[in-house]
């Protein structure tokens, strides 16, 4: 799987190129304790080696392929600590890669490399992944390795290798897909925990407790970090802080997700944390839920993203005139203000390309919400959808989110 993920990639690339990908470092807290390393998830994909420190190159050269793993030399006074680095024999099993040295020599190999297959080349292209939310952002390891590299041989061309990678990660494969499968499944197991012992009053912290439980159990991780947004607090799009109690006759907008091995669950469901929902929360549900229900028929191969949210505005414009609720200036932007999908996978919002059009094997979110911050009142319904050739296939459709069935379940679980 991972030697092929890696062809796919060197084929897509020119005929005479070096990609490198790091898996990255976690940074120090203080002394000599680190923050909990989360590996860079295109190096994940091409290799499936978790572990930190480690650098992969594909050399091209005139259309013939070579890989070269460097990682972590084996510590053995390290081990007693923290156990041990990954060995060799290990590492060449799960990736399927032959050549590998240690991180210390990927320096002085790819030199070698430079000077004995690109000698007389006027400039080598070499790729990394130079992804950057903004300017002020931390430098990756690939960024660090790549600058040392120019420094070495000023000769090279570097290019970002983000494009290549993200038109691979974008269509998902059958073990990427059960992966995501066992954490919806998980997801919608935790969800259900925690409607059966929502009551009002609870802190928003308790109810985040009755999820986290479920998961811990099935050894899986947190997609982010949970939303569980009671009254108000749900009309705040991220908001994180689940410090308050829940008053009776709120709404509470959980947003949150199950991660089993690196592939990540986003789902979002509101409910009544008393288990019925006012007349008013009702309205305002059902036209969510419409939404919901509509932008999912409207799925197909080479359409945008884009193409789906302009339709969601259109529709939000047409059942919130009718309940006056664009007037006195008033506008959508009032109550709603972010896309209505984004792409899913090895990250929570996962790569992209600009002015994507969908394809089979595409797996993103579909979540319209409204959020009337006057009224108390946020409710947004997410789900998790796979494009087929004739539509998409709803991953998550499992998990209840039909009022009726909501309030029914709640009875059902009542203490």
């Amino acid at each position: 799987m991972y030697k092929e993920r890696r062809k796919a990639l060197a084929s897509a690339l020119p005929d005479t190129a070096i990609a490198l990908v790091c898996s990255g470092k976690a940074p120090y807290k203080v002394g000599d304790e680190k923050y909990d390393f989360s590996v860079d998830r295109s190096f994940y994909y091409l290799t499936g080696l978790d572990k930190e420190n480690m650098v992969l190159a594909i050399i091209k050269v005139e259309g013939r392929v070579s890989e070269y793993l460097f990682i972590e030399r084996y510590d053995e006074e390290l081990a007693k600590w923290v156990g041990g680095r990954i060995m060799p024999e290990d590492a060449a099993n799960i990736s399927g890669i032959q050549e590998i040295y240690w991180r210390e020599e990927a320096m002085d190999t790819i030199g070698s490399v430079l000077s004995r297959y690109f000698s007389g080349y006027a400039n080598v292209d070499v790729y990394a992944d130079f992804t950057k939310q903004e300017a002020e952002q931390a430098d990756s390891e690939a960024h660090i390795f790549a600058r040392s590299l120019l420094q070495r041989y000023p000769h090279i061309v570097l290019h970002d290798l983000a494009g290549y990678i993200s038109a691979l990660r974008l269509v998902k494969d059958e073990d990427e897909l059960a992966k995501l499968q066992k954490a919806i499944a998980v997801t919608k197991e935790a969800i259900e925990n925690m409607m059966a012992h929502a009551h009002a009053g609870m802190g928003e912290y308790e109810l985040e407790a009755y999820f986290d439980f479920v998961l811990k159990s099935n050894n899986c991780l947190h997609s982010f970090p949970s939303i569980v947004a009671g009254g108000k607090n749900a009309t705040i799009l991220h908001y994180q802080e689940n410090s308050q109690k829940i008053k009776d006759r709120s709404l509470v907008l959980c947003d949150l997700g199950a991660a089993y091995s690196y592939m990540n669950a986003d789902i979002t469901r509101t409910f009544p944390i008393n288990g019925k929902f006012t007349k008013r929360q009702r309205q305002i549900y059902d036209i969510v839920l419409t939404a919901n229900k509509m932008i999912m028929q409207m799925v197909k191969p080479g359409i945008t993203l884009r193409d789906l949210n302009n339709e969601l505005i259109k529709f939000y414009h047409q059942e919130l005139s009718k309940l006056n609720l664009l007037k006195h200036g008033k506008s959508i932007a009032d109550y709603y203000w972010h896309g209505v999908s984004h792409m899913l996978g090895l990250e929570t919002h996962d790569v992209t390309l600009p002015n994507y059009k969908l394809q089979p094997g595409n797996v993103f979110t579909i979540e319209p919400g409204l959020y009337l911050e006057e009224e108390g009142i946020g409710i947004r319904i997410e789900d998790n959808v796979l494009v087929v050739e004739d539509g998409c296939i709803n991953l998550s459709k499992d998990i209840i989110k039909e009022p009726d069935e909501i309030e029914a379940f709640m009875a059902a679980h009542a203490k």
